[in-house]
């Protein structure tokens, strides 16, 4: 089979039209020429370099997440206090994480070891950043003692429970809302030392 021509549109634009497609109209209803539609190129160019859906599902959101990690983990990390990188994590994931496209992933990785691998990835990683904050910030004296594990797992599921509906649109849930008692929480976790203000948001 030759190899198809990309020459106006590169491996990553397939795969951020794939994320765009797929978080807007949802696996099931989402077709390989809408995606070479929305990139700019051709089914059969798509279908070279990727399985089906199915592997543009799992390497559009891994892209994603890689955005997503170089951007607000970055920029957690020239904060000065642990409060201040929970802060901006927390921002991130709330305001600024693409559910829709996680939840498609999750749904694949029902059916899919792949799919599950790469959900599996992802989910450690994401909590691997918010128990290291947790732990810095007993560490230093910032937060109250506790095991820092157990705070993850409570605010992480806090979160993971939560946003799925805001992006269902789920009646009574709102972004204020979550994030008030998201913050309440981690305050009656973490102690005073936790800055529980409304969040500033940022891009």
């Amino acid at each position: 089979m030759p190899r198809p021509r990309l020459d106006h549109v590169r491996k990553a634009q397939i795969l951020s039209a794939a994320a765009e497609v797929l978080s807007e109209r949802g696996y099931a209803n989402t077709r390989v020429v809408d995606i070479a539609n929305t990139a700019g190129t051709s089914p059969a160019a798509i279908l070279y370099w990727f399985e089906g859906k199915d592997g543009l599902l799992a390497e559009a959101l891994k892209l994603r997440e890689q955005e997503f990690h170089d951007r607000y983990t970055v920029k957690a990390e020239h904060k000065q206090s642990a409060s201040q990188r929970l802060r901006v994590l927390i921002e991130a994931m709330l305001h600024h994480y693409d559910w829709k496209l996680w939840m498609e992933l999750c749904v694949l990785a029902l059916r899919d070891k792949a799919a599950a691998a790469e959900r599996d990835r992802m989910d450690r990683r994401w909590r691997a950043a918010l128990r290291a904050t947790v732990r810095e910030g007993q560490q230093s004296g910032e937060f109250s003692p506790g095991d820092p594990d157990e705070v993850m797992f409570v605010l992480a599921a806090l979160l993971d429970g939560l946003a799925p509906l805001l992006a269902l649109k789920a009646k009574g849930v709102t972004r204020e809302r979550v994030e008030r008692v998201w913050l309440a929480e981690a305050s009656r976790l973490l102690g005073p030392g936790f800055d529980a203000s409304p969040l500033k948001r940022t891009r």
